[in-house]
């Protein structure tokens, strides 16, 4: 009984070890942007596209073969008739079946079919492209959501640790304020900065809030769903990387390998097949056929006795004996001119010609805009990087300017208002420092995906 509640024991902590990893378990940037690509709808439709192209190519390769069908009938005749299955003329009601096989195979049509084959080829590159591209975008859109959460994060910390030195102040002021060295208002201008800061917080905190319900929306994930993002050690302090790179050499980069790019080139291949296959329909249509078929009636045997010169009418045969007599079988070949089809094959050609022009021009406004795309995010990357380096200076001089004014406080050579405008100097400088960080970083990301790099923050 020992034996067996030890090991109920050890099953229940493992088991509650398992539950808690698993709830402890942190969100990572790559683990978001693995989770969008796997649950987010518009990748889904972008995948089932996708599908439906791979299916439209098997489709067209499928349509080389011959087709195939079976026919069978069975038909009431009421009155005098002629027989379908002995062509003879029958007195009175009648019952007939047939059945029968067809096949026909396609030899030539200005291959088509083949054209085809190479446009939905085309078509399927070019929604694997889509799917790709629709892929990075929403991999880009999640890492700015995720700094967007680590840039409100370090903002509400410095919101805390503002209130957390004004409240250390109000303590000293206080003091001060009791044995006489301080007036009233000293105590009253830190009660007031404590509740700005106390204000500060609360509002940090809301943004940080609705920054994580953001990325949870892009994920589309439910309330119900724990969510706690990694919070890893983003480095932005390698300022050389943007002067080893040019936004030519990103654009060269980019324009051979981004699939925005590779997809309108896709499309505007499959423009030219369509244009074949339009060209294709001006020829004939040659095809091979094939009819097998027999029949039935419950007629009877009518006809003429030559030598008595009387009529005679014996009992229908039976059922197989007539399908065995009555089996025919048909080759043929078949030749399809046009000739005069109101100008419907010339539009055609005509509108497959101005969709291949109107293809091609979406690929020259692609690469026109995949180039100012990747010259604005170079110089949006410089901008940033200069900034934040500006942004550093500026909070390491406020940090000196007021840890020298707290000195000089504490020997009561500056006032409370003073000290309390420097460190509001001092938050402010460190927070746009945080906010010029984040810019920078987001900005690099931008780069690093024109030119094929993974999106993460290790």
């Amino acid at each position: 009984m020992k034996t067996l509640r030890h090991a109920a024991l050890l099953i229940a902590v493992f088991t509650t070890q398992i539950l808690f990893a698993q709830v402890a378990e942190k969100w990572t940037l790559e683990k978001c942007i693995d989770y969008a690509f796997k649950n987010n709808i518009t990748i889904k439709q972008a995948g089932l596209a996708t599908s439906v192209s791979s299916n439209q190519l098997l489709q067209s390769r499928l349509n080389l073969l011959p087709s195939v069908n079976a026919s069978a009938s069975y038909d009431f005749n009421f009155g005098n008739s002629i027989n379908p299955v002995t062509y003879t003329f029958t007195n009175g009601n009648s019952q007939t079946s047939q059945v029968g096989l067809q096949g026909n195979l396609t030899l030539f049509n200005g291959l088509q079919q083949i054209y085809n084959i190479q446009k939905t080829k085309y078509d399927l590159l070019a929604s694997q492209y889509d799917y790709e591209n629709a892929k990075s975008n929403m991999g880009l859109n999640i890492a700015s959501g995720y700094l967007q959460i680590l840039l409100n994060r370090e903002i509400l910390q410095v919101a805390n640790e503002q209130r957390q030195i004004t409240a250390e102040q109000k303590e000293t002021v206080k003091k001060k304020y009791d044995v006489g060295s301080l007036p009233e208002a000293s105590l009253l201008e830190v009660d007031a900065q404590l509740s700005r800061d106390e204000a500060g917080v609360v509002n940090a905190q809301g943004v940080y809030d609705l920054s994580v319900l953001a990325l949870k929306q892009m994920l589309q994930l439910t309330d119900e769903q724990a969510f706690d993002i990694d919070v890893p050690n983003v480095n932005a302090d390698n300022m050389g990387g943007i002067a080893d790179i040019s936004s030519v050499g990103v654009y060269n980069y980019a324009v051979k390998n981004q699939p925005v790019i590779k997809s309108a080139e896709a499309k505007w291949l499959s423009s030219q097949s369509s244009e074949k296959v339009a060209k294709g329909f001006i020829t004939p249509t040659i095809s091979l056929g094939y009819n097998l078929f027999s029949g039935y009636t419950n007629a009877p045997n009518e006809g003429i006795n030559f030598q008595t010169l009387q009529l005679y009418s014996t009992p229908a045969d039976p059922f197989f004996t007539q399908m065995k007599h009555n089996l025919k079988d048909i080759l043929a070949f078949q030749i399809t001119m046009p000739i005069f089809g109101k100008g419907q094959i010339f539009t055609n050609i005509a509108n497959a010609k101005l969709q291949q022009q109107i293809r091609q021009m979406d690929l020259e406004n692609s690469k026109v805009k995949l180039r100012a795309d990747i010259e604005q995010a170079y110089t949006n990357a410089k901008v940033a990087a200069q900034n934040y380096v500006a942004n550093q200076k500026s909070y390491e001089s406020a940090k000196k300017s007021y840890y020298s004014l707290e000195k000089r406080f504490d020997s009561g050579l500056a006032t409370n208002f003073d000290l309390q405008q420097s460190k509001n100097t001092l938050a402010n400088a460190e927070s746009e420092m945080i906010k010029a960080k984040y810019t920078y970083v987001f900005r690099v990301k931008i780069l690093d995906y024109y030119q094929g790099k993974a999106l993460t923050l290790n």
